[in-house]
């Protein structure tokens, strides 16, 4: 018996000592490296301001520049002149009266066409030289056709309304008789006439077109909303503010056949802050910038991601690297702090087992990498990974091991974080601002086709200028897309512009 219990006591010694001896030896090398020395700098100390252009097409229904025209040109006009109009015609002289119809206006795609149908009477006096003697001459002629012209609008650097019109006539029935001198065609007689009279008239519409319409008045509704200031973070405390610089305006569109529109774009910068600002207080609307091409909308909105947030995300991130030859690198409890030069350093919880006896790695190691932005998968990404120094020193005995080259490439190559919650909370909050803008009667605004999109990251080592250090990131959201308003009703001042 006793000696059963010594060989049972033996049996136990060897076990207690086995199994640690057998584990240092054939179990995983455990590895544990602190964290980078140093103090995280960012790439940049704070936010940097992001240029935005928010470019806005205001479209003009022909419909109403034709009620417009109806309204402003008369109903009738009328003209006399004393003219020889005939080399057989002595102290010549002629009338005319004609009654319009209602003015259409159409788009030909390269500029507005109007015209309307007219009717009416030429009355025309002198002494007609018929060789022996001289016979008075006063003869009435009927009138018919079309008046009307082309109209190339364009808006001047001091939002004065340039009507560029050239007039049209059409006269299909303008003739009378003379007697022994047979027919007189009297279309061109009257015609320069008859366009003078409507270029005159025509002009009256460039006041009604600015003080109807009143686009000015418009854009200075756009540009004062331009100034913004929004709560953006309660933890800490953060407003996104933007400041408008400058408005510039396109050519003028005629795509649309049923409308004539401009882009009016307005150039801001936008940057983050500490304190809830002022009240806005806006500039008065600067003159315009003509632009030579088209316009569209191109949001840049920084926003702020924590560290906390960061590493919520990477937390649930993980992963297996095959390296060959039956082994594998399982990877997760991923973690990040913002290190220096713009780089991340990242922890890794990794457990590495090999094919075979040989013993594997299992512990926590730290790389540096630089956050970039996928922009064809659209996810945050790595690049420039490489072991810090702490665990380089680590790892030099079993670098070959682990195959370093191997496993930082697959970081680079297959580690993604997704960030789509942040894309698609700023597509609500625009789309928010844009439904509930509180834009000038008669006008609507839409957004159409808008692309949500991560443009840029960058670490930063404060949330704002102010503030103590906070090393996080800087996710910039890039919105293009199609803000449109229409002009549906005409303006309440109708007092004539000078």
């Amino acid at each position: 018996m006793k000696k059963l219990l010594i060989i049972l006591a033996a049996v136990l010694v060897m076990l207690v000592v086995a199994v640690p001896v057998t584990t240092r030896i054939l179990g995983p090398r455990l590895i544990y490296v602190t964290a980078p020395a140093g103090t995280p700098l960012g790439e940049v100390d704070s936010p940097r301001p992001e240029t935005s252009i928010i470019a806005v097409s205001i479209g003009i229904d022909l419909a109403m520049l034709a009620d417009l025209a109806n309204e402003k040109v008369p109903p009738q006009l009328e003209s006399s002149e004393q003219m020889d109009f005939h080399k057989n015609l002595k102290g010549g002289a002629y009338a005319w009266k004609v009654v319009r119809g209602p003015i259409a206006f159409e788009n030909s795609g390269t500029h507005l066409t109007f015209a309307a149908p007219i009717e009416g009477t030429a009355q025309l006096q002198g002494m007609l030289d018929a060789k022996i003697v001289q016979v008075p001459l006063n003869t009435t002629a009927e009138l018919a056709g079309s008046a009307g012209g082309n109209l190339s609008p364009a808006i001047a650097s001091d939002w004065s309304i340039v009507p560029n019109l050239t007039p049209a006539l059409n006269l299909s029935e303008a003739s009378v008789s003379l007697g022994g001198l047979g027919k007189l065609d009297i279309s061109n007689i009257l015609g320069g006439s008859v366009s003078q009279y409507i270029q005159k008239e025509a002009q009256k519409l460039a006041p009604a077109l600015r003080q109807s319409i009143d686009l000015k008045s418009q854009v200075i509704a756009f540009w004062q909303q331009a100034y913004l200031s929004e709560k953006v973070y309660d933890d800490p405390s953060l407003w996104i503010s933007v400041t408008p610089q400058e408005v510039q305006l396109s050519p003028v569109d005629y795509a649309d056949p049923e409308q004539i529109s401009v882009t009016v774009a307005i150039k801001t910068d936008a940057f983050l802050t500490n304190r809830e600002p002022g009240a806005p207080e806006p500039q008065p609307l600067p003159d315009l910038i003509a632009h030579p091409g088209p316009l569209a909308t191109d949001l840049k909105l920084p926003v702020i991601v924590s560290i906390t947030e960061l590493n919520e995300v990477l937390g649930e991130e993980s992963f297996e690297i095959k390296t060959g030859a039956g082994s594998s690198v399982e990877i997760d409890g991923l973690e990040a702090e913002v290190g220096r030069s713009g780089m991340l350093n990242l922890k890794l919880s990794l457990n590495a087992t090999q094919n075979g006896l040989a013993r594997g790695i299992a512990g926590d190691i730290w790389l540096e990498a630089r956050p970039v932005i996928d922009f064809e998968k659209q996810t945050l990404r790595f690049t420039n990974v490489d072991f810090t120094l702490e665990t380089k020193s680590k790892l030099t005995s079993v670098a070959t091991w682990l195959l370093e080259e191997l496993l930082i490439k697959a970081i680079e190559r297959d580690m993604r974080v997704d960030l789509d919650d942040y894309k698609e909370e700023m597509a609500k909050e625009i789309n928010k601002a844009i439904n509930s803008a509180d834009l000038p009667e008669g006008i609507t605004a839409s957004a159409e086709n808008l692309d949500i999109k991560l443009y840029d990251i960058y670490t930063i080592t404060r949330p704002y200028p102010e503030a103590e250090a906070a090393p996080g990131l800087v996710v910039v959201i890039q919105a293009n897309g199609s803000l449109a308003a229409k002009i549906k009703q005409r303006g309440s001042n109708e007092t004539e512009a000078p």
